[in-house]
C-alpha cells in the first residue's frame, strides 16, 4: 500500500501459481490401484527439504543408543527361540533333572518375551520419533513432546530395563540347559563346575546392572542439583524484568 496525494492506493500481490507436476514426471501408476485402496491408511507425510533436518540434536543422539539395543535384542530373540525349540519336551517334573530342565525352559521363554517387547517398543518409537523430527519447521518440538510423553517414557524405560534383565536370565537358563545335557549323558559331576560358574555369573550381571543404574541416578541428580541455582537465578531475573516499568528488556 502507498499514498499518492490524498489517494490511498492498495496494491495486491499477484496470486502464487500452483505447482503442477511436469509432464515428464507423470505416470500411469500415479493413481492408487484398486486392490491397494482397500488397505488401511496409506497417506504419507509431506516431504520438505529443510536444512534443519540434517543438523544434530539431542533427540537423535539419544535414539542412536536405542538403535544398538534394538540390534542386540533382535539377536537375543532369535537365539532364545532357537534354544526353546531345541529343548526336549519330554520333561518329568517329579525328578530333579526335570525341574531344572523345566526351569530353564521357563526362563528362556521370559527372555524371549522381554526381548521381543524391547524390539517392538523401541522400533516403533524410533520410527515415529524420526518421522516427527522431519514433519516441518516445528518438528523438533513435536518430536520432543512425543518423546517425553509419560506413556512413551514409561514403555521405553520398561523395554530397556527388560532388555538388561533378560541378559542374566539368559545365562541362568543356559546353566539349566547345560545341566540337562550332561544329565542325559550321565555325567552330572562334570556339569557341576560349569553350572555353578554360569549361575554365579548371572548374579554378577545383575549386580553390574544395579551398580550402573545407581551410579547413573547419582550423577543425574548431581547434574540437576548443580544447575538448579543457575535456573533459579534466571527465573528470578526473568520475573523482575517482566515486573519492571518498561517490561522485559531485550
Amino acid at each position: 500500500a502507498f499514498l499518492v496525494g490524498d489517494t490511498h492506493i492498495v496494491q495486491h500481490a499477484p496470486p502464487i501459481p500452483k505447482m503442477h507436476k511436469p509432464a515428464m514426471m507423470c505416470s500411469e501408476h500415479d493413481a492408487l490401484s484398486g486392490p491397494l485402496a482397500a488397505l488401511p491408511r496409506s497417506e504419507s507425510m509431506d516431504v520438505n527439504n529443510d536444512p534443519r533436518f540434517f543438523s544434530n540434536n539431542v533427540i537423535a543422539k539419544r535414539l542412536a543408543a536405542f538403535q544398538t539395543i534394538c540390534v542386540v535384542a533382535s539377536l537375543m530373540v532369535g537365539q532364545s527361540v532357537k534354544q526353546m525349540f531345541l529343548l526336549e519336551k519330554n520333561i518329568d517334573i517329579t525328578t530333579v533333572d526335570g525341574v531344572v530342565q523345566y526351569t530353564g525352559f521357563c526362563l528362556m521363554c521370559i527372555v524371549f518375551l522381554l526381548n521381543l517387547t524391547t524390539v517392538i517398543v523401541l522400533i516403533q518409537q524410533l520410527f515415529m520419533t524420526y518421522r516427527l523430527l522431519t514433519v516441518g519447521p516445528c518438528g523438533f518440538e513435536i518430536a520432543k513432546s512425543y518423546y517425553l510423553n509419560p506413556n512413551i517414557v514409561t514403555m521405553r524405560h520398561m523395554a530397556v530395563k527388560g532388555f538388561f534383565l533378560s541378559l542374566p536370565l539368559f545365562v541362568a537358563s543356559s546353566s539349566c540347559m547345560v545341566w540337562t545335557e550332561f544329565s542325559h549323558a550321565g555325567t552330572h559331576t562334570l556339569a557341576i563346575p560349569v553350572v555353578v560358574f554360569l549361575a554365579v555369573m548371572s548374579l554378577v550381571m545383575l549386580f553390574i546392572n544395579k551398580k550402573h543404574q545407581s551410579i547413573f541416578k547419582e550423577r543425574y541428580n548431581m547434574a540437576k542439583a548443580h544447575e538448579e541455582p543457575l535456573m533459579s537465578h534466571i527465573e528470578t531475573m526473568s520475573h523482575r524484568s517482566r515486573g519492571g516499568f518498561f517490561g522485559l528488556d531485550v
